[in-house]
């Protein structure tokens, strides 16, 4: 159990040169929020940190960003980076010290990691406080060579015992009263390393779970896309009975997405689940049932993450659409969309016309749940 203090640095002041544009990868956008937002948000979720210290290299701009997502600014600071890692982060020791929370552990951790493991931080905190000093490690991808100043091979380190350093790291107090050489803040990128030069503290390395990696190229993006939206997608399907299409939804998603529920309405009649979803399939007979719990539901909405509503029409006969043009039902699409602005959620309204189509239906589904949110607003769809 941890009951004392604990601080966050989490460095974002550089300029990224590896990942190939102009823009510094802290700042592109991840399904339609700065990636440096990822790890801010869940370090804001442990009740037990006190002080998160953004180290960046533009206050202003970062300021702003945080105005334009409606980031919950509860316990963070901003303040401008140095020149290199080492010296940004012993900026944002000065501003823990200054802040007077008595903090035990301070934790280090790259802005642009955004995945941070809930069990895996607790059990680093704790060893931190028992050793002095933890980290989070990886065995080695590939195997180490050094080559010597002439480009040949000089030796290889046996891959069996190395690994590769993460973060977040961990330092109890001992990181607080170091005083490093310029060298050492101007080359240095180890922070564990600091602490056994200095202090002797030998860290205790605890293996890191697979998803600790760090965006360094353009297509680590393409990584984030996908690893930030399977976690963060949890859906709820609410339908009159747990058809095939419903069944087939349950199975795909399953393993897909951070969480998915049915909620069958003719049984349920009050949503009574403690979960929050940021994406909601309703099934409908013949029309859109405005009575369909969507003002009990809305209480239970992640307005935080992006996602849809997707309202699935299911036409047991196409008589009663033949007086309806394409024009007339995309504008009602488009209408429910204003409607449900103030979810920040995109729509979609599907018209399922052809029976028989229940995989071909669940995997639509899937793909709109899965693709990016925020291009949707009203979008009327066939099958």
């Amino acid at each position: 159990m941890i009951n004392f203090n604990v601080g966050v640095i989490l460095p974002s002041a550089g300029c990224g040169e590896r990942f190939g544009v102009s823009l510094p990868k802290q700042y592109y956008e991840v399904l339609g929020k700065p990636l440096f937002l990822y790890a801010l948000e869940e370090f804001r979720r442990f009740q037990w940190i006190k002080r998160i210290v953004l180290v960046v290299d533009n206050p202003e701009h970062v300021q702003g960003l945080l105005e334009e997502s409606h980031a919950n600014r509860e316990k963070v600071c901003v303040i401008k980076g140095d020149s290199t890692r080492h010296r940004s982060i012993r900026a944002g020791v000065q501003e823990l010290q200054k802040n007077g929370c008595d903090l035990k552990v301070v934790i280090v951790h790259d802005a642009v990691r955004p995945l941070v493991p809930f069990k895996l931080i607790e059990d680093l905190v704790i060893a931190a406080e028992e050793h002095g000093a933890a980290g989070a490690i990886r065995p080695l991808v590939s195997t180490v060579l050094r080559a010597n100043p002439d480009g040949f091979l000089d030796y290889s380190l046996d891959r069996s015992k190395h690994v590769s350093s993460e973060t977040p790291q961990f330092l109890f107090c001992v990181f607080l009263t170091m005083h490093c050489s310029d060298e050492e803040l101007d080359t240095g990128t180890e922070c564990l390393q600091l602490a056994l030069s200095h202090t002797g503290v030998r860290a205790k390395l605890i293996e890191g779970t697979h998803d600790l990696w760090k965006v360094t190229h353009k297509k680590d993006i393409y990584a984030a896309v996908g690893c930030l939206r399977e976690k963060t997608n949890q859906v709820c399907i609410m339908a009159s009975e747990e058809n095939e299409t419903v069944k087939l939804l349950m199975e795909i998603l399953e393993s897909k997405v951070s969480l998915v529920q049915c909620v069958v309405t003719s049984t349920d009649t009050r949503l009574s689940c403690k979960e929050t979803f940021n994406t909601v399939v309703f099934f409908h007979l013949h029309e859109i049932d405005q009575d369909n719990q969507l003002l009990d539901f809305a209480a239970m909405l992640d307005v935080d993450h992006q996602g849809l509503i997707i309202h699935v029409i299911e036409h047991t006969s196409v008589d009663g659409m033949q007086s309806m043009s394409v024009y007339d039902l995309h504008r009602s699409g488009r209408n429910m969309a204003k409607h449900h602005e103030k979810l920040q959620k995109g729509v979609v309204i599907i018209h399922c016309l052809t029976p028989g189509e229940d995989r071909r239906l669940a995997e639509l589904v899937v793909s709109l749940i899965l693709s990016d949110a925020s291009t949707f607003s009203g979008q009327t769809l066939f099958i």
